[in-house]
């Protein structure tokens, strides 16, 4: 569901590369605190991943991902990992 929030935002806005900052409210479930055109890059720390190569990515699949549906199949296809350290 967050990634279909997220793919169906493009169309909100028509950025190419934006954030979204997402909340989970107990009642009303996910809910979008804003969009940032400008977002920040500490995502590469979290993700433990450049964004440059993922952005290269992206652009030569993007003629393809026409439908947010297309769009969360690509980020599951190409940027889903199993997470194996633990959160203490």
């Amino acid at each position: 569901m967050l990634l279909d929030i997220s793919a169906r935002s493009y169309e909100l806005t028509g950025l190419g590369y934006q954030g979204i900052d997402i909340v989970l409210d107990r009642d009303k479930g996910p809910l979008i605190l804003e969009l940032n055109a400008r977002p920040g890059l500490a995502i590469q720390m979290a993700n433990k991943a450049g964004l440059k190569a993922r952005l290269e990515t992206v652009q030569r699949a993007l003629p393809g991902l026409r439908t947010p549906a297309d769009r969360v199949a690509f980020a599951r296809k190409c940027f889903a990992h199993v997470r194996t350290e633990s959160v203490a």
